[in-house]
């Protein structure tokens, strides 16, 4: 078995103290390109973008919006209270404000306003 600590049992969360820049060492795992295939992404981009890679992002967004309701309906109905937060696994692990649910799924909506909507 693992050799680690089993963190006591509160009745109340611990939301972390917010540590700004705790996940600045941390860069994104690339999944294999036989995985981006899958999901419809360029082939043979290494790390970098490819040159059309914002109409392509676009495309895409307007692919899993057409495809999933939900996706639209949370872009609308998000209105950043933090009620979220300290139910984030992301948040509670690193305690980066960064990975605050909202302001991950912010940058999203960003885009959304921006292109898809009328706002």
């Amino acid at each position: 078995m693992a050799d680690y600590d089993v963190p006591e049992t509160r009745e109340f969360p611990v939301i972390p103290s917010i540590m700004e820049g705790a996940m600045a060492h941390s860069s994104p795992f690339i999944a294999g390109e036989e995985f981006q295939l899958d999901m419809g992404f360029p082939a043979g981009v290494d790390k970098g973008l490819i040159d059309d890679w914002k109409e392509v992002f676009l495309a895409q967004l307007k692919d899993k919006l057409g495809k999933y309701r939900s996706l639209q309906v949370f872009m609308d109905t998000c209105v950043k209270c933090g009620a979220c937060t300290d139910k984030c696994h992301y948040f509670i692990g690193t305690a980066d404000p960064k990975n605050m649910p909202v302001a991950r799924q912010d940058l999203l909506r960003k885009v959304y306003r921006r292109y898809f909507t009328f706002a």
